[in-house]
C-alpha cells in the first residue's frame, strides 16, 4: 500500500494543480507562430513584424509568439504545425516551400495537409549574374544553356522555390538546361555568385537591392510588369519567356481547424496589414502588400502546384532511404535468436523481463519505428501503446497492479507535461 500511496499522492497533487490553473491557462496560452527557418531571415522578420503589431494593438486576446524550428528545408517546422491540435493556437508561416517540398521529395505532404488561412504579401524574384558576366540578358544566358546544356551553373537551394523557378524557366524555354549547384539562402547564393563559383542565381528584389553593390546584376524580373524599384530590369516576358513567378507569404493552420477560428485569425491578419508601420516595412522590404483570404490562397497554391506538376520531375525527387527491409531483417534475426537460442543459465529468483531479454525491448523499439513510418497519422495511439509495452517489459511481473499504474500514468503524465505545461505540440 505504501508503494500505491507513493504513486497516488503526487499524481493527485499534479492533477489538482492542473485543475487550479486550467482557467488561467486558457486565457494566457499564446498563439504559437511556427517559422520553419532560423531567426533573422526574411520569413522570420516578416512573421515578427506581424506578431509585434498584433500584440501592440491588442487585437488578439492571446499573445502571438514566434517559434523558430529550422531544418530540412522547412519541413521539420511544417510537420510540427501539421500535427498540432487544430484549435487556432498553432500557425505556420511559410512561403511557396509548402508546395515545393512535396515535389522535391522532402515531405510526403503538401498544402492539402493544412487549412489555408491567408497570404499577406508576395515577393518578386529576379535572375542575376555577376556584374562582369558575359551574359547581357536572359536570352543570352538561355542561348548558352541551350547550345551547351549543363555547362551554365545555377546556384539554388535544391528543392526550394529558387530551384523550381529555374526549372520553370527551363521548361518554358524548351531546350535550355542548367547545371545546378547546391547553395543555401540568399546570402550563400550571393557569396557563390560574387566569388565567381557559379554563373547565375535567383534572388528576391529585397535581396538583390541589398547585394547589388557587391557585384550583382539583374537580367530579368519574374513579374508581369517591371518592378517599380528596378525600372531598368526587363521582365522575363520582355525577354521572350512568358513566365511570372512571385513567392507567396502564406499562413497555414492544422487541418480541421474550425471555420470560425479561421475567419477570426484572418480578420486579425487583414486588419494588421492596414497599419501604416506594417505597410512601411512592406515598402522597405520590397514586398507587394496583397492579401488573399483562405479561398484565394488555396486557389493560388493549386495553380502553382499544377505548374510544378507539368515539369514532370518525379524521377528527380529526393527520397529518404528505405529502411523497411533493413528493419524487417533485423526483426527477423531478433525473433530467430529468441526462438532458437537457449538460456545459458536459469535463475530461480525473479528478474525483470528486460534483464532476461534486452532484445525484446530493442525489437519493440524497431517495431514502433516501422509503425510510425507507415502510420504517421496514428502517433498518439502508437506512442501510447509503445510506452505501455515498455513499462510492462521493464517493471516486471511481480506486482501486476504496479505495472498497470505505471503503464497508464507514464504516458498521461508525459503528455500533460510536454503539451499542457511546457506548450510543446505533440503530433
Amino acid at each position: 500500500m505504501s508503494i500505491l500511496r507513493s504513486w497516488i499522492q503526487p499524481l493527485t497533487a499534479l492533477l489538482l494543480g492542473f485543475s487550479y490553473c486550467a482557467d488561467c491557462e486558457a486565457r494566457e496560452k499564446p498563439v504559437r507562430v511556427i517559422v520553419p527557418f532560423a531567426p533573422g531571415g526574411g520569413s522570420d522578420t516578416l512573421a515578427r513584424l506581424f506578431s509585434r503589431a498584433i500584440n501592440d494593438s491588442k487585437r488578439s486576446p492571446s499573445p502571438w509568439v514566434i517559434v523558430n524550428i529550422p531544418g530540412a528545408g522547412g519541413t521539420i517546422g511544417s510537420r510540427r504545425a501539421k500535427n498540432a491540435i487544430p484549435d487556432g493556437r498553432t500557425l505556420l508561416f511559410l512561403h511557396d516551400g509548402i508546395i515545393t517540398a512535396k515535389f522535391a521529395g522532402q515531405a510526403l505532404y503538401g498544402p492539402d495537409a493544412f487549412t489555408p488561412l491567408a497570404a499577406t504579401g508576395s515577393v518578386g524574384m529576379v535572375i542575376c549574374v555577376h556584374e562582369r558576366s558575359e551574359f547581357s540578358g536572359l536570352p543570352a544566358l538561355l542561348q548558352e544553356a541551350s547550345k551547351h546544356p549543363e555547362t551554365v551553373t545555377f546556384a539554388a537551394n535544391l528543392g526550394a522555390p529558387s530551384y523550381f523557378m529555374a526549372r520553370i524557366i527551363e521548361h518554358t524555354h524548351g531546350s535550355a538546361r542548367f547545371r545546378y549547384v547546391q547553395s543555401g539562402g540568399g546570402a550563400s547564393r550571393f557569396a557563390d555568385l560574387s566569388g565567381g563559383h557559379i554563373t547565375a542565381s535567383a534572388f528576391s528584389v529585397s535581396e538583390y537591392l541589398s547585394f547589388q553593390s557587391g557585384g550583382l546584376r539583374a537580367i530579368a524580373f519574374l513579374g508581369e510588369e517591371r518592378h517599380e524599384s528596378l525600372p531598368e530590369v526587363p521582365t522575363a516576358a520582355e525577354s521572350g519567356l512568358a513566365i511570372s513567378y512571385q513567392n507567396l507569404q502564406g499562413w497555414w493552420l492544422p487541418r480541421g481547424t474550425p471555420a470560425e477560428t479561421v475567419e477570426h485569425l484572418a480578420t486579425i491578419l487583414s486588419e494588421t496589414m492596414k497599419q501604416e508601420d506594417v505597410q512601411q516595412v512592406f515598402r522597405e522590404q520590397q514586398i507587394e502588400p496583397l492579401f488573399l483570404n483562405a479561398v484565394e490562397l488555396k486557389a493560388a497554391v493549386s495553380k502553382k502546384a499544377t505548374e510544378l506538376e507539368a515539369l514532370n520531375l518525379g524521377h528527380e525527387r529526393q527520397r529518404l532511404p528505405n529502411l523497411l527491409y533493413p528493419l524487417l531483417g533485423m526483426l527477423g534475426v531478433g525473433f530467430a535468436i529468441t526462438t532458437i537460442a537457449k538460456p545459458v543459465q536459469e535463475k530461480k529468483e525473479e528478474t525483470s523481463p528486460m534483464k532476461q531479454s534486452p532484445l525484446a525491448v530493442a525489437l519493440a523499439i524497431l517495431a514502433y519505428l516501422v509503425a510510425l513510418h507507415f502510420l504517421e497519422g496514428l502517433f498518439v495511439p502508437l506512442s501510447g501503446g509503445f510506452l505501455i509495452g515498455i513499462a510492462i517489459l521493464t517493471i516486471g511481473k511481480a506486482a501486476p497492479w504496479k505495472t498497470l499504474i505505471a503503464a497508464v500514468s507514464i504516458p498521461i503524465l508525459l503528455h500533460l507535461l510536454l503539451q499542457t505545461v511546457l506548450g510543446y505540440q505533440l503530433p
